[in-house]
């Protein structure tokens, strides 16, 4: 199971900061509905911006926990929940998604983005979420297939390529072909499917997009794609940027489900 370090960790801050993931959130918490008075359980928290926008949606009188098993995405969602003025309504700890450290019933929902897909046992960690929810209590898991990942590019072969390396990074890269049947196998009722896509039509560095080229650079090196190969997909995407020829997209699937 990956454990982001520092570096990862900083990376993931600039991610989350894009327009598309901040839109992101509010999707995900729009579908979620957190309720004031509810108490919550963010699932691999990474630096903590989920956590502090269900903060806001369960005040006044909810709480939220935050778990990562990352040392430096606890001491990253500590710090944004201290900058926040939040400590208050959202506590943050370590944890593990497969063994969550918390009595049977714990929470009103459970919510998980993009972390479920780099659980090693993708289903004792579905089943924990269902185990600590209260009867009526709802799972929210955001993920995404790799498959439907997509940049404009001049060699579709090699962009395939470097795409399969991607995909290397996760323990499941098309998790949510599976989800409605771990949801069932778990004892949860299916509430629902939602699919949104992230798309771009011009460069823009801070984009969603343009952030994960150097994650996608890295796994094709790690995993045997040449560098030469890898340093011309690079220069394809960054040319095609700077003559407005830019497109990227990737789908995202929001399944919702009930104890």
């Amino acid at each position: 199971m990956r454990t982001y370090d520092a570096k990862a960790v900083a990376g993931l801050e600039r991610r989350y900061a894009t327009p598309q993931v901040i839109d992101q959130r509010k999707r995900f918490c729009a579908i979620l509905a957190p309720r004031p008075g509810e108490t919550g359980l963010d699932v691999g928290c990474g630096p903590g911006y989920l956590a502090c926008d269900m903060a806001a949606e369960v005040a006044p009188g909810g709480r939220i926990v935050a778990i990562d098993r990352s040392p430096d995405s606890v001491a990253s969602a500590a710090a944004l929940v201290a900058r926040r003025g939040l400590a208050g309504v959202v506590e943050v700890r370590a944890g593990d998604a497969q063994d969550l450290d918390f009595p049977d019933g714990s929470f009103d929902f459970v919510a998980a983005t993009q972390v479920y897909c780099h659980v090693p046992d993708v289903a004792r960690a579905i089943n924990e979420a269902a185990r600590v929810l209260r009867k009526g209590g709802r799972l929210a898991v955001l993920d995404s297939d790799w498959d439907m990942c997509a940049w404009e590019s001049g060699d579709h072969a090699r962009m395939r390529r470097m795409l399969a390396a991607r995909q290397l990074r996760f323990e499941h890269a098309h998790l949510p072909c599976e989800l409605h049947r771990l949801f069932r196998e778990a004892g949860l009722a299916l509430a629902g499917v939602q699919a949104f896509a992230l798309i771009e039509t011009r460069y823009d560095p801070d984009s969603f997009g343009a952030e994960i080229l150097q994650s996608t650079r890295d796994a094709a090196l790690k995993y045997g794609v040449p560098a030469a190969e890898v340093e011309a997909w690079e220069q394809d995407l960054r040319a095609r940027g700077a003559d407005g020829e830019w497109f990227f997209c990737l789908d995202r699937f929001v399944f919702t489900a009930t104890k």
